[in-house]
């Protein structure tokens, strides 16, 4: 069954609801990017880069406001790792966000659940590296599947007020089949 997945992320705070029905109409600015491989929609801001790809057992797909394949990177943009038969997926979600939580000043954590979908959130200043960025992460485990999702959305310092506006409406508002 798709979940769409509701996420209050300015308070770090997370709300999930349950829905079989085709996305909404997109807000303004934005557009439903239907990914088959991952049985997902997200919402892509209008201007921005998509690409998918396969690395062994893990699939990632990047919503990026620059073009990664001419700039072999991207500082602004959405994350989306998908591993599939990940033996007790909700742990290893809950492990990896405590693992990111030690690489910089944690502003906000948070956990929750809905039926198979556990997630795991965490808003991240990173200064190690300069330049200073943000991130903020969320991690659903399903223990149906064993799936486990990670998903980034990060800026550095200097754009993150402009660049989370957008991070925001993505990470607030997305489809996961949580069949898969």
């Amino acid at each position: 069954m798709l979940r769409r997945i509701l996420l209050l992320c300015a308070f770090g705070l997370a709300a999930v609801g349950l829905g079989a029905e085709d996305p909404p109409p997109a807000p303004p600015g934005f557009a439903w990017k239907n990914i088959a491989s991952i049985k997902a929609a997200f919402l892509v801001p209008n201007g921005w880069f998509y690409k998918e790809e396969l690395r062994k057992d893990v699939r990632g797909i990047f919503i990026s406001k620059e073009d990664i394949d001419r700039a072999g990177k991207f500082e602004t943009g959405l994350t989306i790792n998908v591993f599939k038969n990940k033996k007790d997926a909700p742990a290893r979600a809950r492990q990896y966000v405590a693992e990111q939580a030690q690489g910089g000043e944690v502003i906000n954590l948070w956990e929750m659940e809905n039926g198979a979908l556990k997630l795991y959130g965490l808003r991240l200043h990173v200064t190690r590296d300069p330049p200073a960025f943000t991130e903020h992460i969320l991690a659903i485990g399903n223990s149906k599947t064993d799936t486990l999702y990670v998903l980034m959305f990060e800026s550095p310092d200097k754009t993150w007020d402009e660049a989370w506006k957008k991070g925001d409406v993505m990470l607030k508002d997305f489809r996961l089949d949580d069949e898969i």
